[in-house]
């Protein structure tokens, strides 16, 4: 019994390590090491899924503001895990001949197949 202790503290501190630290959530793909939990993380821009929901912003603001925006790139992009996924997005659209940068959010819950254009505007 007495030779038993020392394997089982062994375990435990192992499972305790492996519990408390990022090393399961980073070798399963999961949030890296520097991600805060609901705070802002850097996304690609090219990614098909932001492009998409950049797209899909500038059509929801179209139709909210009776506006004719063209959408052109997604120059820069954040994305944050709440209930579901904040995308963050940084769109240079055309009003008219003019290009200009707009800041949508777009919020996502693909589970539910829900997606919702939270903010837009124009940026400076």
């Amino acid at each position: 019994m007495a030779s038993a202790f020392p394997h089982l503290l062994l375990l435990t501190t192992l499972a305790a390590i492996c519990l408390f630290s990022d090393v399961p959530s980073a070798a399963l793909g999961g949030r890296p090491k520097d991600a805060l939990v609901g705070g802002w993380s850097k996304a690609d821009p090219k990614d098909p899924e932001v492009v998409e929901n950049g797209k899909f912003a500038i059509d929801e603001h179209n139709k909210e503001a009776g506006t004719k925006l063209e959408f052109k790139t997604v120059v820069e992009a954040q994305e944050q895990v709440v209930a579901g996924t904040n995308y963050k997005i940084v769109i240079k659209a055309l009003d008219g001949t003019a290009s200009n940068l707009y800041e949508a959010i777009v919020w996502v819950k693909p589970w539910l197949k829900f997606k919702k254009l939270t903010s837009f505007r124009k940026l400076p």
